[in-house]
């Protein structure tokens, strides 16, 4: 599924309701947005409340069969497409949390339409007592991106994930480099900078 009108789909994880002080699982698949692995969904459980909304996920998932064949590394791994303009700038951020006191950790990539990537950050320096931000800024390179994470711990537990977003970096302030002015105005400039030139430079009178 590729998200446009938000640019991120079901960022918060809120789209599968789960009870209150629960948890359950579902195959990607069953939850708007997102690809890859199982999605664990949580709300409120253990008393941890969610960053952003009600609900927020365990990245290392609740495996769906029985055994280390199930439940190997290289399978804890989410993902969205959404759609981009080549050589925008974009924003993109999340809050992390960990739920245990032992290491964890994870890495959020953005790549384009060729799985290339365009930015990659290891996440590491989880907090089991607090939500932590990350943010960084990417320059699509092409009209279909990817942000993607993927635990570097094994077993199904920890990296917890909330409030995933992408949003589109708008100009700050006026650029000569970056701003073009259609002829009529630029026309309509010139005239006004010439009278006040006039004016300005109007010798005194005696």
């Amino acid at each position: 599924m590729v998200s446009q009108a938000g640019i991120i789909s079901n960022g918060s994880f809120e789209k599968n309701d789960v009870r209150y002080g629960g948890w359950s699982f579902f195959a990607s698949e069953d939850v708007v947005g997102w690809q890859g692995h199982n999605i664990e969904i949580w709300d409120n459980l253990f008393n941890i409340q969610a960053a952003h909304g009600q609900q927020f996920i365990e990245l290392n998932a609740h495996c769906s069969g029985k055994g280390k064949k199930a439940c190997q590394p290289g399978k804890y791994h989410i993902y969205q497409d959404f759609i981009t303009e080549a050589g925008a700038k974009y924003r993109f951020g999340l809050d992390y949390r960990a739920r245990t006191n032992k290491p964890e950790g994870f890495t959020v990539s953005i790549q384009d339409s060729s799985g290339s990537e365009v930015f990659k950050q290891v996440i590491d320096d989880h907090d089991a007592s607090s939500w932590r931000n990350f943010s960084g800024d990417f320059v699509a390179s092409d009209s279909l991106s990817r942000i993607r994470f993927d635990s570097m711990v094994n077993g199904s537990l920890g990296n917890l994930i909330d409030n995933v977003y992408v949003e589109v970096i708008p100009l700050s302030g006026f650029s000569a480099a970056a701003f073009s002015v259609s002829e009529p105005v630029t026309i309509v400039l010139f005239i006004f900078a010439l009278a006040l030139l006039i004016v300005t430079r109007k010798p005194k009178q005696s």
